[in-house]
């Protein structure tokens, strides 16, 4: 018995209306005020079903699509992708490798929109970029050993002027 008006009583106070006045609200009108929509917001129909679906790379460089976090099989993230939930793994790899093979041709057709290169470098020198590739893989070798925070950031800090070393040599 007590069920059935609590549900009217629900149902009687979201039907009401909520105004905004000034920086104030208020469930009476008032002038100049505007009617605000108080309804609960509805989850898109994408967002309900969509999965995510890993790319992963080992420690070995080769490459793999998970359905479960990368760090779970021991290895890194290199992407992830939102595909549509409930479909076959085959037909969600297929998503997820259409939807990176067009992210990586937005990037390429960005990158030639730029030039390439950045100003002021002479273009890319392939031992050069084997240089930095090395003293990236250092640094990576280097960061996975046990050490001190502080020490952790200051491998992190060197990788980085490194890879910006190598971005702006067009590498």
């Amino acid at each position: 018995m007590f069920f059935i008006p609590l549900v009217m009583l629900a149902a009687a106070a979201h039907a009401q209306q909520v105004y905004r006045c000034g920086n104030q609200y208020s469930s009476e009108p008032c002038g100049g005020g505007k009617v605000v929509d108080v309804s609960p917001a509805v989850r898109s129909p994408d967002a309900a079903g969509s999965a995510q679906v890993f790319l992963c790379v080992s420690n070995s460089g080769s490459r793999f699509w998970s359905s479960e976090h990368c760090r779970e099989r021991g290895a890194q993230i290199d992407r992830i992708e939102s595909v549509p939930a409930g479909l076959p793994w085959d037909q969600q790899v297929q998503i997820a490798d259409q939807q990176t093979r067009q992210g990586y041709a937005i990037q390429r057709k960005n990158m030639e929109q730029r030039g390439g290169a950045t100003a002021g470098t002479t273009g890319r020198d392939p031992a050069r970029c084997a240089h930095f590739n090395q003293q990236v893989d250092y640094y990576d070798r280097l960061a996975r050993r046990p050490q001190s925070s502080v020490s952790q950031g200051w491998v992190a800090e060197r990788r980085k002027e490194i890879r910006d070393q190598q971005f702006r040599s067009g590498c």
